[in-house]
């Protein structure tokens, strides 16, 4: 199991439009996570910064998958006038874990 993390914008102002979609997530897209493999998957908010951590069998892989799902193509079309697109020219940014802890 892999566990990622990745940063995604926002402008400070469309916080709250953000948290509105995500209370409406398609359910066609909360199974295509299940079905490419994504066990948990959380978003976390400070201003226009966004924090996301999922545990998923292959990154590489689930996101692939993801990229060819209506539902989610949908949702990203539907979520691409609130997210800021990083110098990259992506709105998601992998960043490394540096340090994990697990009892």
């Amino acid at each position: 199991m892999q566990r990622v993390s990745f940063i995604l914008k926002i402008r400070e102002e469309d916080q709250q439009e953000y948290i509105k979609r995500h209370k409406a997530v398609y359910p066609e897209l909360l199974q295509a996570f299940k079905e490419v493999g994504i066990k948990t998957y959380s978003i976390f908010m400070d201003g226009g910064h966004l924090f996301a951590y999922m545990e998923v069998e292959d990154f590489d892989r689930a996101m692939a998958s993801l990229a060819k799902h209506d539902a989610n193509q949908r949702w990203q079309a539907f979520m691409s006038d609130l997210l800021i697109k990083h110098h990259e020219g992506n709105t998601m940014k992998v960043i490394p874990e540096v340090f994990h802890f697990e009892s």
